[in-house]
């Protein structure tokens, strides 16, 4: 961002480009860094199969990079010629990243640099919904400059703004780091709670730890026959396990929902999807 004594003097001949100028360019010119890290942080987290993350949440990403770099050059905005934005920190608990890295990095790294980076193309949405060309699905008005790209750029981040809701209500809980050496020792060695009649080699069942909202949640909607409400994935929820569950299987719902994984029959009512046909899965 330019320095707060910094102003850009424009044109008002032109409103419309005078905006994109002075307004639209320096938030881009500012959000860009931050969209192409947490682009490069997905991509690794996506590698690993318990990073919590979708390929979804990683094309929308991309895409929004893409189109606010298609606009840069559409509107030869002079990147050049502004004071380049500082370089990103962050910061990493020394326990959290030595008893679980994956955690650390998606908690202490990634997810921060999500919010920041969600409050900035919420932002550009507000601008790029007034410039857009057509911003309603109307006629398109080629009189607006750089109109195609504008509206692509809107589209786009409409788009990772839905992902990102998505994640947010099915990331995993966060992990917390080990208060002691009992515990480390613990984290280290997950398979010492196994009970000693178990057969060699043999998996801990998963009631040995509660599995995660997300996870119970699916399991609920997965024993349901037929529509269902929150009220009834909350009662199907193991009491006690977890801390004021309303709200975040509220969201979870909702995001099965935009997934089509679930239909939404009625306001907090839903049925379970076919996955072939979208239609309601009947009972066998």
């Amino acid at each position: 961002m330019a320095p707060t004594s910094q102003r850009i003097t424009f044109s008002l001949d032109d409103p419309a480009r005078a905006i994109q100028e002075a307004v639209l360019g320096p938030l881009v010119h500012a959000t860009l860094p931050t969209l192409d890290t947490t682009r490069q942080i997905a991509a690794m987290l996506l590698r690993a199969p318990t990073g919590g993350l979708t390929p979804q949440l990683l094309d929308g990403l991309r895409l929004a990079h893409r189109s606010l770099e298609a606009w840069r050059t559409a509107a030869g905005d002079a990147f050049s010629d502004r004071p380049p934005v500082r370089g990103l920190t962050g910061s990493v608990g020394v326990e959290l990243a030595t008893s679980d890295p994956l955690a650390a990095l998606r908690q202490d790294i990634f997810e921060p640099l999500l919010h920041r980076l969600a409050e900035s193309i919420r932002r550009i949405k507000v601008l790029t919904a007034m410039l857009s060309d057509t911003p309603d699905g109307g006629d398109s008005d080629s009189s607006l400059p750089n109109g195609r790209e504008v509206t692509a750029m809107y589209v786009a981040l409409c788009e990772l703004d839905v992902r990102i809701e998505e994640y947010t209500a099915v990331a995993p809980p966060r992990a917390q780091p080990p208060t002691g050496p009992a515990d480390a020792v613990r984290r280290a060695s997950p398979l010492r709670s196994v009970p000693d009649t178990a057969p060699a080699g043999a998996v801990p069942p998963a009631s040995w730890s509660a599995p995660s909202l997300r996870q119970a949640v699916e399991q609920a909607v997965a024993s349901f026959p037929g529509p269902f409400s929150g009220r009834d994935v909350l009662s199907a929820l193991p009491p006690g396990t977890y801390q004021d569950p309303a709200k975040s299987v509220s969201n979870a719902l909702s995001a099965m929902a935009k997934s089509g994984r679930l239909l939404r029959l009625s306001r907090g009512t839903y049925a379970v999807a076919s996955p072939s046909t979208g239609a309601i899965a009947a009972s066998s």
